[in-house]
């Protein structure tokens, strides 16, 4: 049986120093392999540099903070990959640092180091250093919150109340996953605290700041017929259940990549114990498992992606520092030693991923690299047929294809900047591009020429609106080993 009780005796994680300088080479190394990475922007992310050129307060699928992110940087850097990506590493480098601030505060100066390598090393920062996306914000504003919230606890403050509330505005404009914040701490507040260190008027203080601050974003919504929240709404739709156990088993086990194999099956064995420990150990366990719990039953319902209880890591990483600052068993430390390796060397291996865009030694069968590979040439070779042609429009059949094609032909030059579509036969936009570059609904003249850039050869069908349509080339490009990515492309003329 692990013993969890205090004993006498020295433990030392490494001095401050060292730590901060592993926090900022592992950063600068991550930096570095967004610079010579090869691989290209996904969907999603090429998605967000599409908004990042018109700032506004919100955006079909996701509230704006992700795209005012990528706007500050790709403003000062430029729009190439690197540039697009570059807040994540950095902000990460920011969690760990306000978890080693946070960490310290509440349960001295060991665990805040232990928290700031926990957070650094682990499988979600060390993916998410590469990928820009939703999570990274949220996860910098969540820890905010949750350092403010542990301040203002300690000293029943409403100057760091307020600062909690800003935070978790910001948290929401970040992400919607951001409620499960207030929503848990609330619980934990009525069952836990009930104005015994936070009285109710700092309660109500951060509740109005964070409404205040979310309200910009839902105003945008009320202008737009809700878009953001109804989408929202839609990936979670319990209406349509399937009661699936192998969903449940992907999404836990998924966990154990996420925030590593050992440290998160260490954080399963202490979890249950925190929530008989003092009020910030119970609170950082009640914003932590409930996550992981709800998101496993909606797995089970219907389907829910490894990423969607990410937040749940970051009172993960606190719990597991308090164990450490407040232990000496020598079988605890062993399997922490021993789990924050594994994760150093999982972060090692995904920065040599990102670095040469391969997975070796490991053969995969189906390589997800290829999904991210051979975009910028594919849309060299679109131009040139645009120019050739004399083309107006090009339009495409896939969220996927015209969310980085419009990348790659109007990062430098924007001469393409509005000229993509989407043929969708959905009455109701499922996109931002059938939202807003829907094909159909969009204004057309006579005369105009059409590209059609498909997936296939297969156009049996005129429901273009067009005369004379033929096909003039198939492109293709290699990806990874022996796969190419193929698209044939159909010129019309509008009616």
């Amino acid at each position: 049986m692990l013993s969890l009780r205090k004993k006498r005796g020295s433990f030392t994680l490494l001095n401050t120093p060292v730590v901060f300088f592993i926090l900022i080479i592992i950063t600068i190394s991550r930096i570095y392999s967004l610079y010579v990475s090869p691989i290209e922007l996904s969907v999603d992310e090429a998605q967000y540099w599409h908004w990042s050129r018109n700032i506004d307060l919100g955006y079909f699928t996701k509230p704006p903070l992700i795209a005012w992110m990528i706007s500050l940087s790709t403003f000062i850097f430029g729009n190439e990959e690197w540039a697009v990506r570059l807040f994540s590493p950095i902000t990460h480098l920011l969690i760990s640092l306000v978890l080693w601030g946070t960490a310290k505060f509440a349960f001295g100066s060991n665990a805040g180091k232990a928290a700031a390598l926990i957070w650094i090393f682990t499988p979600a920062a060390s993916l998410g250093g590469f990928i820009i996306s939703t999570d990274t914000p949220l996860l910098l504003f969540w820890s905010l919150s949750l350092f403010f919230l542990l301040k203002s606890l300690r000293l029943n403050s409403s100057y760091h109340a307020l600062f909690v509330g800003l935070f978790l505005g910001l948290a929401f404009l970040s992400k919607y996953a951001a409620l499960y914040f207030p929503i848990f701490f609330i619980i934990w507040w009525l069952i836990h605290d009930r104005s015994k260190f936070l009285n109710i008027k700092n309660i109500v203080i951060i509740l109005f700041t964070s409404v205040l601050i979310a309200s910009t974003n839902l105003y945008w919504n009320y202008l737009n017929d809700f878009a953001t929240v109804n989408h929202t709404i839609s990936n979670a739709n319990l209406l349509e259940i399937t009661l699936n156990y192998d969903n449940v088993i992907d999404f836990l086990s998924s966990q154990f990549l996420v925030f590593g194999p050992l440290l998160f099956f260490l954080y399963l064995l202490l979890v249950i114990d925190s929530f008989f420990k003092d009020r910030n150990i119970t609170l950082l366990a009640m914003i932590s498992l409930p996550i992981i719990i709800l998101m496993t039953v909606q797995s089970f319902l219907k389907i829910a992606n490894a990423n969607w209880a990410v937040t749940a890591y970051v009172g993960a990483t606190l719990i597991i520092s308090y164990y450490v600052n407040l232990t000496r068993s020598s079988i605890f430390k062993g399997f922490f030693y021993l789990g924050l390796f594994l994760n150093i060397a999982i972060s090692v291996y995904i920065l040599i991923i990102t670095i040469n865009a391969s997975f070796y030694p490991l053969n995969l069968k189906s390589n997800p690299l290829r999904k991210n590979l051979g975009f910028e040439k594919l849309a060299s070779k679109i131009q040139d047929t645009f120019i050739e042609e004399k083309i107006s429009k090009i339009v495409l059949e896939k969220r996927g294809d015209i969310s980085r094609l419009n990348y790659y032909l109007n990062r430098h030059e924007n001469n393409l900047e509005n000229k993509l579509f989407i043929k969708t036969n959905s009455l109701i936009p499922g996109n931002f591009y059938e939202s807003n570059f829907n094909y159909d609904l969009t204004n057309k003249t006579n005369g105009e020429k059409i590209l059609i850039v498909k997936n296939n050869s297969n156009l049996t069908e005129n429901t273009y609106g067009l005369d004379e349509i033929k096909l003039i080339k198939k492109i293709s490009i290699k990806t990874v080993k022996n796969l190419e990515r193929k698209y044939y492309l159909y010129v019309g003329i509008i009616k």
